[in-house]
């Protein structure tokens, strides 16, 4: 009991101090979600392009608070990737935070420890950056993106 309350304690002074920074203040959309479900959660997009990389996808920007950013790749009608940007986080907890949002109770594998996990059904890839970027998305749909690209070469 003292531990939760230290917990929220803690979490309600960080956000009375520095503001919603963490992924875990973002909604999460979960993947093979719609993009009705995406406006639902989020909002308009800020911005809609084709992809360049894979045409067959439409890239959505979602700017969600004064700290977070989603970039949703729609691909055969539905969500695939997702990209958490955050101007300010903490690495460890965001990461953590990724790991419960898109686990389904599962582990996740180290491909490259810091830069890329895959989920232990081989479904889902997570992936960070050295900015305070973290993404997810299907493996299908990264399967669909690099067979494009060896067709394209």
């Amino acid at each position: 009991m003292f531990n939760r309350f230290m917990t929220w304690l803690v979490d309600g002074i960080r956000l009375r101090l520095v503001g919603p920074t963490l992924l875990e203040d973002v909604p999460h959309l979960p993947l093979n979600a719609t993009l009705t479900d995406a406006i639902a959660l989020y909002g308009e997009p800020s911005a809609s392009e084709v992809n360049d990389d894979f045409p067959e996808s439409r890239e959505y920007t979602f700017s969600v608070s004064d700290y977070h950013e989603i970039v949703a790749w729609e691909w055969r009608l539905k969500i695939h990737a997702i990209l958490y940007q955050s101007a300010r986080g903490d690495p460890q907890l965001d990461l953590a935070t990724m790991f419960r949002a898109y686990g389904n109770g599962q582990d996740w594998t180290t491909v490259d420890e810091g830069y890329l996990y895959r989920r232990s059904d081989q479904s889902v890839r997570l992936w960070c950056s050295a900015i305070p970027a973290i993404g997810v998305g299907t493996e299908e749909f990264f399967e669909a993106k690099d067979s494009h690209k060896r067709e394209s070469s």
